[in-house]
């Protein structure tokens, strides 16, 4: 990011494009409340109304973004904002697209050496569908021969890793 002429003493807009159920967590307030300390930056907190029903234009403009997908979080717009408004990105927005998919999550995690707790994939083209893959007992299941007790956490692949 470039300095511009007369910018000294000017503070860095730091926009938090998050819903407000997380900017309200004590995990971000920490975060938030530690930045303004600096005294170098001015905070920006979109808000549910704007994120969810204002167009992107008249989002707030910002030097810096904090943006992260939640539920009900329209990260295709988080996105359009960024390329409009062009902020330093803290984190990262195509990347989220990955937790839509526990399996992509998974594999983008292996690929990088980063355990994974034990798991294996069902996959059906309807719910209940049979497979020769897979065998349910009475205390275990069964999934290409790999054999999980019960009990255990089922999850679906869209599952959205507690970020709700």
């Amino acid at each position: 990011m470039e300095v511009e002429e007369g910018s000294v003493g000017k503070k860095i807009k730091i926009g938090v494009c998050v819903m407000e159920k997380k900017v309200f967590s004590a995990p971000m307030r920490q975060i938030l409340e530690r930045l303004e300390a600096f005294g170098e930056f001015e905070i920006l907190y979109f808000g549910d109304k704007v994120i969810l029903d204002e167009p992107l234009e008249s989002w707030p403009i910002c030097d810096c973004l904090i943006a992260f997908y939640s539920s009900g979080y329209p990260l295709e717009k988080a996105e359009a904002y960024a390329a409009l408004r062009k902020p330093f990105l803290v984190n990262e927005l195509e990347q989220q697209h990955l937790l839509h998919d526990r399996r992509k999550v998974y594999e983008r995690l292996e690929m990088f050496g980063i355990p994974v707790p034990r798991y294996a994939l069902v996959n059906r083209e309807v719910p209940g569908q049979d497979l020769d893959c897979f065998v349910e007992e009475e205390d275990f299941v069964e999934v290409h021969g790999e054999r999980f007790w019960k009990p255990f956490v089922e999850k679906p692949v869209d599952g959205i890793f507690g970020l709700k």
